[in-house]
This record gives structure tokens, C-alpha cells and sequence, in this order.
């Protein structure tokens, strides 16, 4: 679901062998077709990412830091300088070649990463809240 980090539909239903890139939900992915669409996702679970997607293993780094820091409008401007007109695609040389700032100590990380995910969490609650 774009702007969400979850999944639209129910995969553990599907039993079809894919191509494409295995994860093991060590991994954060970043959609990078028409990546003005934010998809990205935080997976707990083993799978193939399928299309156009990246899937970035952190290294030295907190996994729900690096999926914040991809959500960063940062990363989004970077990201948005694509090539193509019709299918843009994130170019991961423009990326790869970027700076960003990141806590040294990954204790400081996972304390960010979690903050974020409480955040989220708390505005989930609040939206099912105001929708009933």
C-alpha cells in the first residue's frame, strides 16, 4: 500500500515459484519503479520481491532505521531524480553516491526506528478510532 509499508493483499495464500530477489526479512524494500508512489516495506517474514524493488540489507546498521531513513524526504528528492518519463525508476548510482546523516551507535538507531514505529502505531489506533 503506497505511504503505508504494507502489503495489499494476503501472500501467504500464494504457492506459485517466482524469480526474483530473496529476502529473509532481515532486509528492508524500497519500490523503485515510479518511487514518488513511496512503496516500501519493513517485512518480518522470508519471501521473493518480485518487479522492481531493492532489497537493502543493512549493513552496521539498525533495519528500522534504514526503513526510516528511506521514508526521509532526503532519500524521496534523491529517489525522484529518475530516469524515464513514463516508468521512472529510482537510479540506484545517484543513491549509492549519497550522503546522509546516521547515528554511529546502533543503540541510537533502533531507539529512533522504534520511536517511529510507536508513532505510526499510535496514529493506526487513532485512525480506527476516528473511522468508528
Amino acid at each position: 500500500m503506497t505511504e503505508e509499508g504494507r502489503l495489499n493483499k494476503d501472500i501467504c495464500s500464494k504457492e506459485t515459484v517466482k524469480s526474483g530477489i530473496k529476502f529473509d526479512g532481515s532486509q528492508v524494500l524500497y519500490g523503485k519503479l515510479r518511487p514518488y508512489l513511496h512503496n516500501w516495506l519493513n517485512p518480518d517474514f522470508k519471501g521473493v520481491a518480485v518487479g522492481d524493488w531493492w532489497v537493502l540489507k543493512p549493513n552496521n546498521m539498525d533495519k528500522n532505521f534504514l526503513y526510516r531513513l528511506i521514508q526521509t524526504k532526503q532519500f524521496d528528492n534523491i529517489a525522484n531524480q529518475s530516469s524515464g518519463s513514463k516508468m521512472p525508476r529510482a537510479d540506484w548510482n545517484l543513491i549509492s553516491n549519497s550522503e546522509f546523516v546516521v547515528p554511529l551507535s546502533k543503540e541510537e538507531q533502533s531507539k529512533i526506528g522504534g520511536y517511529f514505529d510507536c508513532l505510526d502505531h499510535l496514529i493506526t489506533l487513532h485512525q480506527r478510532e476516528c473511522s468508528t
